[in-house]
C-alpha cells in the first residue's frame, strides 16, 4: 500500500526548522562581519509562494525555500531530489512541482543533508525515527546555499530545461501507471528522472549530483549545536 509521509515530514521540518533558526541564521553574519537579518517565514502566503526564510544582506533579498533529505538522515547520499509534478488528491492530472513551477517567489534554496542522533534499539544503534525528531536531536548537517536561476541553468546544460522534465514525468507516468514500484530514467552520469510509485503522491523528480550541486552553489556550511562554519 503507497504511503504519505506529509504529517511526519510537517513535524520534522519544523525540529529542523528551529535547529536551523537557533544554530545557523540567528548567528549569521556576512563577508564583513555584518550581522545577516532574517525572518521565518511562516503565513499561509510565503508558504504558497515558496518562501521558508527571507534574509536581508544589504539592499538584497533571499527568499529561501529551505529542503531537507530527512528521510536519508545518516546516509551521506551524494544526490538531491528536485520534484518535478506529483499526484494531489482531488486532481486527476499532476500537479507541477516546486522545481518547475514559474510562480514561486523562491530566487534561492537551501539544500540540507541532516544527521540525527542514533538510539539503543535491540540492541543495535539505529537513527531516530522521523516522527520522533526534536530540534536537539540533530547532530551535525551540511547545507547548501544556491541561486534558483544557476541551477535552472545548469540543468538546463544538462538537457533538463523545463518543457524536457515535464517530457520525461509524461513519459514515466505512461509507463508505470499506477505501479507502486521505482522506476529511473537516466539522463547523464550527473542527471536522473525518478519516479517513487510507494508514496501515495507518486512523486517524479529529477535526482541531481552533488558534485554538481556543490559546483554552482554560492556557499556550503557545516551546522552544529556550536554554530556554523563555511567550508
Amino acid at each position: 500500500m503507497a504511503k504519505s509521509f506529509r504529517k511526519i515530514d510537517m513535524k520534522a521540518e519544523d525540529a529542523l526548522a528551529t535547529f536551523m533558526d537557533k544554530n545557523f541564521y540567528s548567528k549569521l553574519h556576512d563577508k564583513d562581519g555584518n550581522h545577516v537579518s532574517y525572518e521565518r517565514k511562516t503565513d499561509i502566503s510565503s508558504q504558497l509562494n515558496g518562501i521558508d526564510v527571507e534574509l536581508i544582506v544589504g539592499n538584497r533579498h533571499f527568499f529561501i525555500d529551505e529542503k531537507a533529505s530527512i528521510y536519508y538522515s545518516n546516509a551521506m547520499i551524494p544526490t538531491f531530489a528536485f520534484e518535478i509534478n506529483s499526484m494531489q488528491h482531488g486532481h486527476e492530472q499532476p500537479i507541477d512541482g516546486w522545481f518547475i513551477n514559474e510562480d514561486l517567489k523562491t530566487n534561492y534554496y537551501m539544500l540540507i543533508w541532516p544527521n540525527v542522533k542514533c538510539e539503543l534499539t535491540d540492541g543495535k544503534w539505529i537513527r531516530k525515527n522521523p516522527s520522533e525528531i526534536q530540534y536537539s536531536d540533530f547532530t551535525i548537517i551540511e547545507a547548501m546555499l544556491i541561486e534558483k536561476k544557476d541551477l535552472v541553468n545548469e540543468a538546463i546544460k544538462h538537457g533538463c530545461d523545463k518543457v524536457h522534465l515535464i517530457e520525461y514525468a509524461i513519459e514515466l507516468r505512461e509507463m508505470m501507471g499506477i505501479s507502486n514500484e521505482r522506476k529511473d530514467i537516466k539522463v547523464d552520469d550527473y542527471f536522473k528522472i525518478t519516479y517513487t510509485g510507494a508514496l501515495n503522491e507518486k512523486p517524479i523528480n529529477v535526482v541531481i549530483q552533488k558534485s554538481v550541486l556543490k559546483k554552482i552553489a554560492k556557499a556550503t556550511y557545516l551546522i552544529s549545536e556550536d554554530g556554523y562554519a563555511e567550508i
